[in-house]
């Protein structure tokens, strides 16, 4: 006997049986399998909804114990944690109940580091100091075109990245030539399999080549994960003091994963898509800090002495923010259109923020900015748009689960992304 039952109702020692797919046909975990309670955990971030089980399952002899909640927290403790983290959300509506949501997720976690290491740990940057500026710039900023243009690295792609873009835009392209053209990069292709041997996907058995990886994730969805993961290794010249760059890829990271766990479960492999575009929704921010960094220096400051978000000073002085930014880039470099406009817009007004992509991008990067989860440059937790959370169509009560599941992989990919920077 076998029955379907929702994902509120499975628990740890349940046998599946029948294979558990996305809904772009990947396996997830295969028939006769045993869940545990880490898979419990990863069911969010793969959107599952349900399972097949047995009816009769015997529990599993090594089954970890369900998570017991997090011990509770003196009155005192919250109350002063609360007061610490004050200043970081000053420009979002606390009322507005996803907020107010995300904002007892924040005072959760900085419980711990407040009562370690005190409320300095929690306080916001002060003024950059003056010595440590470079002159005020006597000349206007280009224009985001021109400023693209004139960057080699970003005009003449490595031929790796080429081939990617072309087979990914080939609607015809195999998934031998996807693994040959991805193959051709060997760090690349370590990169990608660590990410799909992660618990981002939680495989039960190893992916060992990219072929294999090509066939249980996907051509495209390997190809378009190849594709963003890429763009890192453009990005290792910046110059120093503006940007520290293991905080702003693990704010991208944290923003891809949360977009990809938020996808709709309909999406498919929209999944991988908006990983990337949660993992490049900033990179117009490392364009500024390395073609103009007095520019991007002088917008930093402004940001900090006036206490305003970042891309209201990046609109204010350069006439451009860096959303605008990335957005050029990624057409410059033929990324897909949806891409392209859900990072080009995830600070758009109304219009945009009603669109799927853009929305769900916003979301991820309103959670990561709210949990402090690394950043940009941006100090403040960015203001999050009721009709972004609209379009996105998440219950404020799944916010925690979403959260939980998703801190899980921000540290395994941030490893696995940057080896050298551990």
């Amino acid at each position: 006997m076998k029955r379907r039952l929702p994902f509120s109702q499975l628990t740890a020692g349940m046998r599946l049986a029948e294979p558990l797919c996305r809904r772009d046909g990947a396996l997830l975990l295969p028939q006769d399998i045993v869940l545990t309670q880490r898979h419990l955990q990863l069911f969010p971030v793969w959107n599952v909804e349900a399972a097949v089980v047995h009816e009769e399952s015997p529990a599993e002899e090594n089954a970890p114990e369900a998570s017991t909640p997090e011990t509770a927290f003196a009155a005192a403790d919250i109350d002063a944690a609360r007061e610490a983290l004050r200043p970081r959300f000053a420009h979002v509506d606390p009322t507005f109940p996803p907020m107010a949501t995300l904002i007892d997720l924040a005072v959760g976690r900085a419980v711990p580091l407040l009562t370690r290491r005190g409320p300095a740990a929690l306080a916001l940057p002060g003024p950059i100091p003056e010595p440590a500026l470079p002159p005020v710039p006597d000349t206007p900023p280009p224009g985001p075109m021109a400023l693209i243009e004139s960057d080699p690295k970003l005009t003449s792609l490595p031929d790796v990245f080429v081939r990617i873009n072309e087979v990914l835009n080939d609607a015809h392209s195999t998934a031998k030539e996807a693994a040959e053209a991805i193959g051709k990069d060997t760090s690349l292709s370590t990169k990608l399999l660590k990410l799909v041997n992660s618990a981002f996907y939680g495989f039960p058995v190893k992916v060992d080549t990219l072929s294999r990886a090509v066939t249980i994730v996907g051509s495209r969805q390997l190809t378009t994960l190849a594709l963003g993961i890429s763009v890192i290794a453009l990005f290792k010249d910046l110059p120093g003091g503006l940007v520290d760059m293991r905080s702003f890829w693990k704010h991208s990271i944290a923003c891809g994963v949360f977009a990809s766990t938020l996808a709709d479960p309909q999406a498919g492999g929209e999944v991988e898509r908006l990983f990337v575009a949660g993992l490049l929704h900033d990179v117009g921010r490392l364009v500024l800090y390395r073609n103009l960094p007095r520019h991007a220096a002088h917008v930093l400051a402004t940001a900090r002495l006036e206490r305003i978000l970042l891309r209201e000073a990046e609109r204010r002085l350069l006439g451009f923010d860096h959303a605008t930014l990335a957005g050029m880039l990624l057409r410059k470099w033929r990324f897909p259109e949806s891409l392209e406009k859900a990072v080009r817009h995830h600070h758009g007004g109304l219009a945009h923020l009603s669109m799927p992509l853009p929305a769900t991008v916003h979301v991820a990067d309103a959670i990561a900015g709210a949990l402090g989860l690394g950043s940009s440059g941006e100090i403040f937790a960015p203001p999050l748009s009721p009709a972004a959370w609209g379009a996105v169509g998440l219950a404020q009560d799944r916010l925690p689960d979403v959260t939980a599941a998703s801190m899980v992989h921000i540290e395994d990919i941030t490893r696995s992304f940057l080896p050298d920077e551990a």
